[in-house]
């Protein structure tokens, strides 16, 4: 039996119609029409009823396609299977999210993984290709069809400075006092996310001043303890050393959305499950 016919029929069953199905899947209609009898006929039993206004399942239909999906949906893990040669699953994993990923790592058990640190950019398009499973990054602006997210954490945006800093001393800080000190930034993915830092600057018709750039989250740490300025992108879930410390902003600023990201064909439901835990325990 002809998988193709099977997943026809599946489609018409979704669609309601011939047509509506035969649009769906980009083929000519009485192309279709012709499959679905002869699925029909190598089964023995008709699937759907006609009518002028679309098509029904039959009984026999309904029992056909219940098993069926079952079928088809193993049949395709079976096939992602064998594509990943039976490897560990891979996790890309952004900078700065060490504590994320640990998070999900704990809620895993008897899984083979491997992390590969990777910007959301290189995890999108590994994950498209099928050289990556799944990746925890920052929101993308747009993702390619096959490739699910889900919203795993928002942190709200803090500046992160040193203690003997000037501005240190308060409860919180102004996109007006933080203008005129060097803004501190790594060049990984949070660079991304600078973008939507430096709007909330614009919105409020100033002008940020923009420190050194460092490779790394980890490396603008350093940097900021060393007294070259402050940072919006490195947030609260980070170790960092006790001489620096967290300063909510007083404006609204857009936060920081870590987004766990996989290929929709790929087989990893526990993956799934463990980032979902994540999201709904916060």
């Amino acid at each position: 039996m002809d998988l193709r016919y099977v997943r026809y029929a599946m489609a018409i069953a979704r669609a309601g119609s011939l047509r509506r199905a035969a649009a769906a899947l980009h083929i000519a209609q009485p192309t279709l029409s012709e499959q679905l009898r002869a699925l029909e006929k190598e089964i023995g039993v008709e699937l759907f009823s006609r009518s002028s206004s679309g098509v029904q399942l039959t009984e026999a239909g309904e029992a056909f396609l219940a098993q069926a999906t079952v079928a088809v949906d193993a049949f395709e893990r079976a096939v992602a299977a064998a594509r990943s040669g039976g490897r560990d699953a891979r996790l890309g994993v952004a900078d700065g999210l060490a504590d994320v990923v640990a998070r999900v790592l704990s809620q895993l058990h008897g899984v083979r993984l491997r992390v590969a640190p990777m910007s959301t950019a290189e995890q999108i398009v590994s994950i498209v290709d099928g050289t990556l499973q799944a990746g925890l990054g920052y929101a993308p602006g747009s993702l390619p069809r096959g490739v699910a997210r889900m919203l795993v954490h928002r942190f709200p945006v803090r500046a992160l400075m040193h203690r003997d800093h000037p501005l240190a001393g308060a409860d919180a800080v102004s996109l007006a006092d933080l203008a005129a000190e060097p803004l501190v930034m790594p060049e990984s993915d949070a660079v991304a996310g600078a973008r939507r830092f430096l709007e909330g600057f614009v919105r409020h018709r100033l002008h940020p001043r923009l420190g050194p750039a460092a490779a790394t989250h980890d490396l603008a740490i350093t940097m900021i303890e060393r007294g070259a300025g402050y940072t919006l992108c490195v947030h609260e879930g980070t170790p960092v050393p006790d001489t620096l410390t967290f300063l909510p902003v007083k404006e609204d600023v857009p936060p920081l959305e870590v987004v766990f990201l996989w290929n929709r064909q790929a087989d990893v439901p526990e993956l799934v499950s463990a980032a979902r835990h994540v999201a709904r325990t916060g």
